[in-house]
């Protein structure tokens, strides 16, 4: 059940960006007093990033495990950081101390950025975010704190339609029109913004074209051709576009059709509507709610059983604030980071102390005669794709565990889609579910194929867990 990292940015590579535009600050911060009224616009963009990087301060982790602010970083390093270097380089003499923005400094790639601009589309399609909200950064009602630009939006337009989602395209163009700069703007060119709506309008054209949607093509060319009367290009593709309307099948030169995206399945599309239930209540089940004595630790245990077969149990607060943190500090990162350059997502190991100290979580449970094994632990954030996991035919496990550490802000639920059941993880609580029969004790018995399961994508933050599987004759 553990995620697939996608290839794209890493924690420490976002850092280091970050870090980067630390030093492009402090470099630029000395040019812009030497500039007076000359830098009114590079001061402005300073400001801006300035003021993200005070909002940031420590919480590092969790501004890079928003998918918006990752899209945000990897944008001004594709737009914002070379304009400013443009117009610094005008005056050669002030911008002597600045760092060579193509040699000294670290970038990010292109492939980075266009896997930041799928991540958010497989998270926009998974919880249905609407891109007007979205490009605001407002997710469910959650102000995120980035907001994207226009030209953001056009990518995310025309990455939709390359993956054959034509109404998600139109939605992110129509978004992208909307977000062009005013023209009255004083720090706004004419030009820039009669720029960015040829942009725009190209893009829908091509789209439009190629669907098949002729009307829709023929006034966008013609609202092309008022911003570009002397265009060719736009002339012949109108007389193209007549052509069709009035049953020819000539097509656009230069253009490559596109394949229809494939539907999703109607597995996946339940899966997608369980995981948005997630993100608006703690828990969805039974909720047969019971106290158990915790002998051990001399305290009251609240359980919720959300399904009864196969058997899932929720056990809220099996351990607090101050006990999770602990645990957190006895992964051992350095060696994940390490392992991960060969194996994509490798597991975090935990200190042989770590491990001796979560065979208390056994006897909590009212399972100390089962023989556990070794608990690993999985960070899971927005770049992870988790597959559902069929329960091992081969494997003696007879029931699994899943500890939270750290919750994410919205997503990160887990769901088992034959039980129609998402649940939401309290952090510092576990959640426990049979993988084989209740009326089967064999440890060799089939797998029960209700309990499939998958995490979430998670929308927003980073979530941390521990999971141990069992070798047990009974269950509890």
């Amino acid at each position: 059940m553990w995620p697939i990292a996608v290839s794209g940015s890493t924690d420490d590579h976002l850092r280091e960006l970050l870090t980067t535009e630390t030093e492009l600050i402090d470099a630029l911060r000395d040019y812009i007093d030497a500039l007076d009224e000359q830098i009114e616009v590079i001061k402005s963009e300073t400001a801006t990033i300035e003021q993200i990087h005070r909002q940031v301060g420590d919480q590092v982790v969790e501004h890079v495990g928003n998918p918006l602010n990752v899209l945000n970083i990897l944008t001004r390093f594709n737009s914002v950081w070379p304009l400013l270097e443009q117009q610094a380089n005008a005056t050669h003499n002030l911008a002597k101390n600045l760092p060579d923005y193509e040699t000294e400094l670290q970038l990010p790639s292109e492939e980075e950025y266009e896997v930041a601009l799928l991540n958010l589309l497989r998270l926009q399609s998974v919880y249905d975010l609407k891109p007007a909200t979205l490009s605001l950064g407002i997710v469910h009602g959650i102000k995120l704190g980035s907001v994207m630009s226009w030209s953001d939006c056009l990518e995310m337009a025309r990455n939709s339609d390359g993956n054959g989602d034509y109404a998600v395209a139109k939605y992110w163009l129509d978004t992208a029109l909307g977000k062009l700069p005013d023209g009255n703007n004083v720090t706004t060119s004419v030009s820039e913004q009669e720029l960015g709506k040829v942009q725009i309008l190209e893009t829908s054209l091509n789209m439009d074209y190629r669907a098949g949607e002729y009307l829709s093509a023929l006034i966008t060319v013609k609202e092309l051709l008022q911003l570009r009367p002397t265009s060719q290009k736009f002339e012949k593709l109108k007389a193209q576009i007549e052509r069709a309307l009035n049953g020819s099948q000539e097509k656009l030169p230069k253009r490559k059709t596109q394949e229809a995206k494939l539907p999703k399945s109607a597995e996946q599309q339940f899966v997608d509507e369980l995981c948005r239930s997630g993100t608006h209540q703690p828990i969805t089940g039974s909720r047969f709610t019971e106290c158990r004595q915790d002998n051990s630790n001399l305290r009251m245990l609240r359980l919720e059983q959300l399904s009864e077969d196969p058997h899932i149990m929720l056990y809220h607060d099996i351990l607090n604030s101050r006990q999770t943190e602990k645990l957190i500090g006895m992964l051992d990162e350095e060696s994940q980071v390490q392992h991960s350059k060969s194996v994509a997502f490798a597991p975090l190991k935990l200190s042989k102390v770590a491990q001796k100290g979560m065979r208390s979580i056994h006897f909590q449970l009212g399972l100390s005669s089962a023989v556990p094994q070794l608990w690993q632990a999985r960070r899971h954030s927005h770049e992870h794709v988790t597959p559902p996991e069929e329960p091992s035919a081969t494997s003696g496990h007879v029931a699994r565990a899943l500890l939270n550490l750290q919750e994410a802000r919205l997503g990160g639920a887990v769901v088992f889609p034959q039980l129609e059941l998402s649940v939401n993880v309290p952090q510092g609580s576990l959640l426990r579910w049979s993988i084989r029969s209740l009326n089967e004790f064999s440890a060799t018995s089939s797998p029960d194929y209700r309990s499939r399961q998958l995490i979430c994508p998670v929308l927003l933050g980073t979530q941390l867990c521990k999971l141990g599987s069992e070798y047990a004759i009974y269950f509890i």
